[in-house]
């Protein structure tokens, strides 16, 4: 039995990779071809993690001992791209590799620890210790994700806690002895993204004070002058990113009834984080995921031709502009492809008579 195939470079090559394994799954011999050149396809390029089941049973970036992680390498110095959605279909971000930051939270982190004014290094001195202190060790990497990713506040502290702790192997403390539980006048947490400016009204209001109120006594002093500090220094104005992240990430946690009562992560977001270092380091000059799929379409038995008048059209979109854009469009495909490739497979075993 033969199967001609055409249609989106990802779509249909997915929908070959899993009619071979159908087949080979159940014993049965068919031959699977698709209408097109395989240099034409769309590059997808690394370096990214996602957890997608479809690709990682393809063999897109297939980690060891875990069944749904797609982790591609990429160049050293490009950023990591996430998502942390289910299977990659949307809210893609980047986080930095180079010991920059991408998020400006991050980027002023790292100019307050490389600024030449002492006050100025005290101040990143003592951040980089209450972070480490908790588990979550002040990499740049850690610190997007922290900042930057396109989750609930809880959810980014859990995830990067999560995270720094599979990277170091520490526990880190807990928030209980840090933040006060209780459920009486708990306090209203900072609206996300926190701006400069509602910040300082927070402050007007009283709303900030009572947030640090939640902060066990002797941690509430050298938070509350943590916070002066910064806003002392000399390039307060450049700092503003950092200061509005921090303050809003531990409004969220302060103003929970139980100290320390973060969401629960879901499979994919667990796997996510606990790969994450491994992620960052995970170095080739060229990697492209659809030309896994085709290695692997290649490997079960299929093959490619120049044209077949009999080929089923596998729908698909075309390859959009841009690395985000494109590994999004590529777990769509995918999705899609699983869809296309059960309707395919029972035309073959049960037709219509």
């Amino acid at each position: 039995m033969q199967v001609a195939l055409q249609g989106s470079s990802a779509s249909v090559v997915t929908t070959g990779i899993l009619l071979l394994s159908h087949a080979r799954r159940l014993g049965q011999p068919i031959k699977v071809i698709i209408a097109g050149d395989p240099d034409d396809v769309a590059r997808v390029e690394g370096p990214a993690i996602v957890s997608h089941p479809v690709l990682a049973g393809c063999g897109v970036g297939r980690v060891e001992k875990t069944s749904n992680l797609v982790m591609v390498p990429g160049p050293a110095i490009e950023p990591l791209a996430i998502s942390f959605m289910q299977s990659g279909l949307s809210d893609w971000f980047t986080v930095d590799r180079a010991g920059k930051g991408v998020h400006p939270s991050t980027k002023a982190f790292v100019r307050l620890c490389r600024n030449p004014e002492l006050d100025a290094l005290n101040l990143g001195r003592i951040l980089r210790r209450a972070l480490a202190a908790t588990g979550c060790p002040p990499e740049p990497a850690l610190l997007d994700v922290l900042f930057g990713a396109p989750l609930p506040p809880l959810e980014r502290i859990a995830v990067a806690l999560r995270a720094g702790r599979a990277m170091t192997g520490s526990k880190g403390d807990l928030f209980t002895r840090y933040i006060s539980s209780g459920v009486a006048n708990l306090p209203d947490a900072l609206p996300t993204p926190c701006t400069f400016g509602e910040l300082k009204r927070a402050e007007e209001d009283g709303r900030f004070e009572r947030l640090l109120d939640r902060i066990e006594p002797g941690i509430r002093d050298a938070m509350a002058d943590w916070f002066d500090g910064m806003m002392g220094l000399e390039e307060a104005a450049a700092m503003e990113p950092l200061i509005c992240g921090i303050a809003e990430v531990g409004s969220h946690l302060v103003s929970l009834p139980m100290a320390g009562m973060i969401p629960r992560l879901g499979p994919g977001r667990v796997s996510i984080a606990q790969n994450l270092g491994q992620a960052i380091g995970s170095v080739a000059a060229d990697y492209c995921a659809i030309g896994t799929l085709i290695e692997m379409f290649r490997f079960l038995g299929g093959s490619f031709t120049p044209h077949s008048p009999f080929a089923i059209s596998v729908a698909g979109e075309p390859a959009p502009e841009g690395r985000l854009e494109r590994w999004a469009w590529l777990c769509r495909a995918a999705e899609s492809a699983k869809e296309e490739s059960e309707n395919i497979w029972r035309r073959l075993v049960d037709p219509v008579q």
